[in-house]
């Protein structure tokens, strides 16, 4: 029987489930394993500058493939060095797949002092553990009996669950051999779910949408993450009722859709939107994910009574009826099959109040009541942009976007310094996908603030390296705006150092006279206008850096509407600090 090494068994498993490269870094336990990705046709080793950013550009990657990404890391210091940006793939259910290179199971069965290790007998599975809570699933391979059997199931949890999943590979492990044949069984990663439930439940959704006069969808982020996108476009294309998004589904549907009401966080929801939402008789809640940043600080409150809730795993109708195991794109799949054209309610988009006109309108300098706006105009189809957590977080919801522009923001888990590895990740992942005519060549658009940037900078770099070519918008704020708007605007801890940004591309090897050409500053809209008119900011060959100074104290209106959630106490604080506080949307009594 023909065989192949354990190693090479992993890598062509983890390619089959369409993922094309490798992010990590490699260490004395990994360096055999990461042999075996040049054995695999199609597969290619990208290295990282550091574990935490090896495990951000996977969990980029992974979102804008709408599948998986990996990362592979060595025992003890890489794996946890991983272990925050895995935490945030939990958290937002993003599938990544965790490859550690352990110590050999001598090493581990006696105890020995190897370096990475801690104590005099150290327990070497004491990383695994630290990371099972992180996980949805995990192969410690003992043997190279039954690995590729645990290989194959980890890796349909990952798809299934859609979560982070690790396999442990001891070094002494990685060259033993395995049956070739295995690599000829398919992989299934659909969840399938029960096809009664699956009926019953899509039954269920049907009787209650004929029944109502005046219903609604809402659609949030989970939907994209358990791949169910394009059954929810035919779902709204089929029922033509008012759709809203969260800050975090922004772009699952066009901004641009006919029936695209906008976004609904609760208190933080542009004027006239709570209202129209809250007169719908039947809300159709898809891929709900409520945390306090994706809803309005909990603001976000809709009646169980008036609710259908299609959850990942589980249906429920108006609180009376629960389907369990019934997952959300088989249960969107049927509905798009079976809603009649006939009989279903015929609802007119609501018409919004005109925007209120901002206080700063005729500032020479930017403002975030401006620049987010004028940052959307100039997208394009097909780009994708990254929103660090901050003021971009809350400012560029606030907009409209172009149609087939997909947007994340990593809003629940929050974890400064994610954009701009994730970004990376994004850029490979275009390639990719453009390589494989999957879809056009978007540009990367990445839009974070001058505190998180410094967390992750170094792969900067690897842009430079791998010849990417992002749209880097840095928001010189001073320092941590966001925090400074919750709390301590003028204590020392929200400060940061002071970057020239001028130096920053060079100092990643960019030659001096192309970073000349490559980094932009602008202080005024004027010379923000200028800059966005540039031939290689509009269709950039390399890494573009947009300088974009803006004032400490100036915070978008969702951001200091959700702050003023916490109570008159925290308005105080934001006007006692000299943050202008504006109330665009529904807060009326906050600003009293």
């Amino acid at each position: 029987m023909a065989t192949i090494p354990l190693g090479r068994y992993l890598w062509e498993r983890i390619h089959q489930c369409g993922i094309n490269h490798i992010f990590g870094v490699p260490g004395d336990f990994n360096l055999t394993l990461l042999d075996h990705i040049y054995d695999v046709p199609g597969l290619s080793w990208t290295g990282n500058t550091n574990e935490l950013n090896a495990a951000y550009a996977a969990d980029g990657y992974a979102r804008v493939r709408n599948s998986a990404g990996c990362v592979v890391t060595t025992h003890g210091v890489g794996e946890l060095s991983a272990l925050n940006g895995i935490a945030g793939s939990m958290t937002e259910q993003v599938k990544v797949i965790s490859v550690v290179g352990q110590t050999s199971r001598a090493m581990q069965k006696n105890r020995m002092m190897i370096h990475h290790s801690i104590g005099f007998a150290p327990d070497h599975q004491i990383f695994s553990k630290a990371s099972k809570d992180f996980r949805c699933a995990a192969a410690e391979l003992m043997s190279e009996e039954g690995a590729v059997e645990e290989i194959d199931r980890v890796l349909r949890e990952c798809f299934v669950q859609s979560r982070p999943v690790y396999i442990f590979l001891p070094i002494d492990l990685v060259d033993r051999p395995v049956s070739a044949k295995a690599l000829e069984r398919p992989l299934d990663l659909v969840n399938h779910g029960d096809e009664k439930a699956i009926e019953e439940a899509a039954k269920a959704v049907i009787e209650a949408l004929a029944s109502s006069k005046n219903p609604s969808i809402f659609v949030d982020c989970l939907v994209h993450r358990h791949q169910a996108v394009d059954e929810m476009r035919q779902l709204v294309d089929k029922l033509a009722i008012p759709v809203y998004s969260s800050n975090m589904s922004k772009g699952i549907i066009d901004d641009t859709h006919p029936h695209y009401v906008g976004l609904f966080n609760g208190l933080p929801s542009a004027p006239g939107v709570e209202t129209a939402i809250q007169a719908s008789d039947l809300v159709l809640s898809i891929g709900s994910l409520p945390s306090d940043t994706n809803s309005g600080g909990f603001t976000r409150r809709m009646k169980a009574e008036n609710m259908v809730e299609i959850d990942t795993e589980v249906v429920s109708v108006k609180g009376q009826k629960t389907f369990s195991d019934a997952p959300i794109k088989a249960v969107l799949r049927k509905l798009v099959e079976q809603i009649p054209l006939d009989g279903m309610p015929k609802v007119a988009k609501p018409q919004l109040p005109e925007r209120p006109t901002e206080d700063d309108i005729d500032s020479k300098m930017i403002t975030q009541s401006w620049v987010w706006h004028r940052i959307a105009k100039y997208l394009q189809p097909q780009d994708v942009v990254f929103g660090e957590t901050g003021t971009a977080a809350f400012g560029i919801p606030d907009t409209t976007f172009p149609a087939e522009v997909t947007w994340f923001t990593q809003t629940y888990y929050g974890s400064i310094g994610w954009a701009t590895p994730a970004a990376f990740g994004s850029e490979i992942a275009l390639a990719d996908l453009a390589a494989s005519k999957a879809r056009a060549r978007g540009r990367t658009v990445l839009i974070t603030g001058d505190g998180s940037l410094m967390l992750t900078v170094q792969e900067v770099g690897n842009m430079i390296k791998q010849k990417l070519c992002p749209i880097l918008f840095v928001i010189n704020n001073a320092g941590y705006t966001i925090e400074r708007v919750i709390h301590g605007a003028k204590q020392s801890y929200n400060d940061i150092v002071p970057f020239d940004y001028r130096h920053m591309l060079p100092f990643f090897n960019m030659p001096e006279a192309e970073a000349k050409k490559n980094f932009h500053r602008a202080e005024t809209k004027e010379e923000l206008e200028e800059v966005l008119g540039r031939e290689n900011v509009k269709a950039p060959k390399t890494v573009q850096v947009v300088e974009v100074v803006m004032d400490a104290m100036d915070v978008p209106w969702r951001l200091s509407t959700q702050i003023a959630t916490r109570g008159p106490e925290a308005v105080k604080e934001m006007k006692e600090a000299g943050f202008r506080v504006r109330d665009m949307g529904n807060a009326e009594g906050f600003w009293n």
